[in-house]
């Protein structure tokens, strides 16, 4: 039995399938593949400088599938674009809505704490002129004052001797 390397071939012979060089066979092409890959063996055994009808076709389905994988890649981009636009939009709406809630606690607490600042009277809740400060810190008003019979802070019920008059600042 010998060897393929020891067979000598003579030109008018012809080759099996599996010895024939893999020039003759054509080449696919692909959307994606590269400019070299697209040279068919003809040609390049040809050395002929005009490409052929063939690779001409091929050039265009591949600039074409370049032209409707941008137009495709760009219709996601700009929707992408689009739905994060909106979510800022809404974010920022967001934002706002908060602040101003925020404006009006906030104006609503200095509505409070200026409402607090009167002072009022913890039994009758009126704004006396003259107040009756006890030992314990509670105020109470004069007329209230008046009325208590024991002596005990209505507020608190510590025990007290007698009160101190006080007169509030109008600064």
């Amino acid at each position: 039995m010998t060897s393929p390397s020891s067979t000598i071939l003579i030109d008018d012979d012809e080759l099996p399938p599996s010895w024939r060089p893999t020039d003759s066979h054509v080449q696919r092409t692909y959307p994606y593949t590269s400019p070299g890959i697209l040279i068919e063996p003809s040609d390049a055994a040809s050395g002929g400088t005009e490409p052929s009808r063939k690779r001409k076709r091929a050039e265009g389905k591949r600039s074409d599938t370049l032209d409707t994988c941008f137009k495709r890649l760009r219709k996601t981009v700009d929707q992408t674009v689009e739905i994060c636009d909106q979510k800022v939009e809404k974010l920022e709406k967001e934002v706002q809505e908060l602040r101003n809630r925020l404006l009006l606690q906030e104006d609503r607490h200095q509505e409070e704490l200026s409402r607090r600042r009167f002072l009022d009277c913890n039994i009758c809740y009126e704004q006396p002129d003259c107040w009756h400060s006890l030992l314990c810190g509670h105020m109470i008003c004069e007329p209230c004052a008046k009325l208590l019979d024991q002596n005990a802070c209505p507020l608190c019920r510590a025990s007290f001797s007698g009160f101190i008059k006080c007169y509030p600042f109008a600064g």
